[in-house]
């Protein structure tokens, strides 16, 4: 089967007159099948994502931080390049281990990784 996994993405702006509004989808075919959705403690040290182990080859990544106040680094094979404030997401490709780290207490983050 084809197309297993849809992608989408939606941005609506409004503001002293400008406005925009965008939605992008894609539909990607996976070669494998697993799926890890999990909410894991992060300290303030370099932590792998617990279940992205269980992923043969990660494709792509969901993560929001549920912090109310501290943010977090996020990135693959402990290379940060994700800055998430409190109660910020985003939605990766990903290629390798995937690792988090909070910046001044332990935080909860919520992460859902896909096979591709």
């Amino acid at each position: 089967m084809a197309n297993e996994l849809r992608l989408g993405f939606s941005l609506s702006y409004a503001k002293g007159g400008a406005a925009l509004n965008r939605a992008e989808t894609d539909e990607v075919t996976q070669t494998g099948d697993a799926i890890a959705h999990e909410i894991q403690s992060i300290p303030t040290s370099n932590t792998a994502l617990v279940e992205a182990a269980a992923i043969g080859t990660p494709g792509y990544v969901f993560v929001k931080n549920l912090d109310a106040t501290n943010f977090v680094s996020v990135g693959l094979t402990g290379s940060y390049t994700i800055k998430l404030l409190a109660k910020q997401m985003a939605m990766f490709p990903a290629a390798g281990a995937i690792f988090a780290l909070a910046d001044t207490a332990t935080c909860l983050v919520e992460y859902i990784i896909i096979e591709l």
